[in-house]
């Protein structure tokens, strides 16, 4: 795996540049992501590749601006920035190069745990070991009449632990980094505008055989015998 260095600077943090063999794509899991990658990265332990950059606060920038990798692929962060989330879930202002936005907090959150392996006991009863939690966000950006919703998804992976205080059970995120996985949601085809594209393929299909097929036979008819 090549490393090519620009020595960009990105937000206080050092943005490398990687250039990756032919056909080779980065697609960890959730699991992967904490245990091998943020857990590591952490504990100041060496990583399995030098793939994810380093960005000091990846919320300074338009999710477009954000350097490495392509904007039609999944793109992986290091960050220390936890967004300045209020109470409504959402960040403060991002200025991007001609517009800008904020992120803001989608659903709850989810635990990633995995199976403690080894345990003579059946599936159901397994105990599982918790990781992390992943919190997904989605960008709207400003316009005229006010905010519109953007395909931009943002998830922030970090590692947390239980921490019981006054008879609640609360979670505490250890260390101060997170990843952050952002891309572009696919646009979604209605099935109403699947139906009346077929509908019009089927007629388009139909009057072109009929034109070819009476084409035909006025050819037929005009034939003449040498």
């Amino acid at each position: 795996m090549e490393e090519q260095k620009d020595g960009a600077k990105r937000g206080g943090g050092t943005v490398r540049s990687l250039n990756l063999p032919i056909g080779f794509r980065f697609r960890p899991t959730d699991e992967e992501l904490l245990a091998h990658y943020l857990s590591r990265k952490i504990f100041s332990m060496p990583l399995p590749a030098l793939i994810i950059p380093e960005i000091l606060d990846i919320f300074d920038s338009f999710p477009s601006d954000l350097p490495a990798g392509d904007l039609r692929e999944k793109r992986y962060f290091f960050s220390k920035a936890n967004g300045d989330i209020n109470s409504k879930g959402c960040s403060r202002l991002i200025s991007g190069k001609d517009c800008s936005g904020y992120w803001k907090a989608v659903g709850q959150g989810q635990l990633i745990v995995v199976p403690i392996s080894g345990s003579a006991i059946s599936d159901q009863q397994q105990q599982r070991l918790l990781l992390g939690m992943k919190k997904a966000l989605r960008f709207y950006q400003a316009t005229r009449s006010g905010y519109l919703t953007t395909r931009w998804i943002m998830h922030q992976y970090s590692l947390v632990t239980i921490s019981p205080s006054d008879q609640n059970v609360n979670m505490m995120q250890v260390g101060d980094w997170s990843i952050f996985r952002i891309y572009q949601k696919k646009l979604l085809i209605s099935k109403n505008v699947r139906t009346k594209s077929n509908g019009f393929a089927e007629q388009c299909k139909i009057k072109t055989n009929t034109r070819k097929r009476l084409f035909n036979e006025v050819l037929k008819d005009k034939e003449v015998l040498i």
